[in-house]
């Protein structure tokens, strides 16, 4: 699968600001770990919205956050995430829940089975019920709760490969390779780390996977 419109900024260790207001650093909060990034899990509140944080945990794993670490106190089989559609390849819709990509997994349905039913497009805002099992988002329940107004977004994204022209992503084990302007490599030495995205929402809902070039830029390496 291929992922289209980025422009790579840069690779960054800095904290980015949330699209919604998140706990403050010194309050303590209730969530469940929804994906992994790097060495930080990525923790879902009530309402839906991703931090990252530093720890060790399963995916499923509920916590309580303090002082910026995590703390297990028991497992969840659901969750709710709340975020901006990105992209639907196939069955797997991608969104960005305060600037981290999730992957989301739907099963196939018949289009006669559910007459009318229209996919949210780019741009849209969605709080979507996901169940979760084997460390996998599966999309049980998706509304639609808003739009934004800006046609490209700020997202993270994990370097898995770099190639002439290309960069490998990864989001939660899915792979998309992002096709970079003639001309300009990245180095080998940012694979592994989290870079940040600009991403163009601007037709980039594509079932097909066609590819589609965008600009691509990247600055100095930092851990994620």
């Amino acid at each position: 699968m291929k992922l289209k419109g980025f422009l790579v900024l840069a690779a960054t260790a800095a904290v980015i600001a949330a699209l919604w207001p998140a706990a403050g650093s010194a309050a303590t909060f209730k969530g469940i770990v929804v994906a992994k990034q790097g060495g930080s899990l990525l923790v879902g509140s009530p309402a839906g919205v991703v931090q990252a944080i530093r720890g060790r945990a399963a995916v499923g794993s509920r916590v309580v956050v303090g002082g910026g670490h995590a703390t297990v106190v028991g497992h969840a089989t659901r969750a709710r995430v709340r975020g901006i559609v990105v992209r639907r390849v196939g069955t797997t819709l991608f969104i960005s829940s305060n600037r981290h990509l999730l992957a989301l997994h739907k099963a196939r349905v018949l289009a006669d089975t559910t007459p009318g039913t229209t996919p949210a497009p780019p741009g849209t805002v969605v709080s979507a019920q996901v169940a979760i099992a084997n460390g996998e988002l599966d999309e049980q329940d998706e509304i639609d709760v808003g739009q934004v107004l800006s046609n490209s977004i700020t997202v993270q994204a994990t370097i898995a490969a770099v190639a002439p022209g290309l960069v490998t992503l990864t989001v939660q084990g899915q792979t998309l390779t992002v096709p970079l302007p003639a001309g300009l490599t990245l180095p080998a030495s940012l694979v592994g780390q989290t870079v940040t995205i600009q991403l163009s929402l601007a037709g980039a809902n594509d079932d097909q996977g066609d590819d589609d070039h965008g600009d691509a830029d990247h600055g100095g390496g930092g851990d994620d």
